[in-house]
């Protein structure tokens, strides 16, 4: 149990997006209900130095700066990288390589190059990761990310940078991680749009129509056995 209550830290006072507080909550709550002063909390607990190099095992390779704010992600990224650090939630803690070309060939059908997979080593914990990925499927079912909703077990995380510049929303299935950003590309602020919203409802008509036909699995992160978890 956390508060939800003001904050400040060397002069900053982060807010919730609803500008008011819900008081002693669950982290699960806060988690679900994208409560920033709680996300402030936890990382001051931790140290942005650990928040920052986390990040960097997950597959964030933009700088992160290990500052109080880094909680609400104050450090840019690309959502390439972001959907990365996902994907490697979404194997239970396995580091996940984005690669786009996988084969190349001539005129003549001749493979000239092939993408060769990597050994993908662990960087979290799987049971630690299940924690993670349990409190995404709330993000989605009950929480800021309830558009998100598809026909199948899924997990994700809204995200609206300050003065609605970025609007985010990446989650995954047992098939497929997908990320989807809103915004303007001078990086002047959109008219209100929240991760929550238009991000989301993209990512649900996306994931859709790119699972028709395949079966409806447990998430990888949540299936394995407890004993198999550490």
């Amino acid at each position: 149990m956390l508060v939800d209550g003001p904050v400040t830290i060397d002069g900053w006072t982060p807010q919730n997006f609803s500008q008011g507080y819900a008081g002693p909550v669950s982290l699960r709550q806060a988690f679900s209900r994208s409560l920033n002063t709680v996300a402030v909390r936890v990382s001051q607990q931790t140290g942005p130095a650990a928040v920052a190099a986390l990040a960097k095992r997950l597959g964030i390779e933009s700088p992160m700066m290990p500052v109080p704010s880094i909680a609400l992600g104050a450090s840019g990224t690309s959502l390439l990288e972001l959907t990365a650090g996902y994907a490697a939630l979404a194997s239970g803690g396995e580091k996940v390589r984005p690669y786009a070309i996988i084969e190349i060939q001539n005129r003549q059908g001749q493979v000239l190059y092939r993408y060769q997979p990597k050994a993908r080593p662990r960087v979290a914990r799987p049971d630690h990761v299940a924690a993670l990925v349990s409190m995404m499927v709330d993000t989605i079912t009950q929480g800021t990310g309830r558009a998100a909703q598809i026909d199948r077990p899924a997990a994700g995380k809204t995200g609206t940078s300050q003065d609605y510049r970025d609007a985010l929303f990446v989650g995954f299935t047992s098939d497929l991680v997908a990320g989807i950003w809103v915004g303007n590309d001078n990086d002047s602020p959109t008219n209100k749009v929240t991760g929550g919203a238009l991000p989301a409802r993209i990512w649900h008509d996306f994931m859709i129509d790119a699972h028709v036909g395949r079966p409806v699995r447990p998430l990888p992160a949540l299936s394995l056995p407890t004993e198999n978890r550490r």
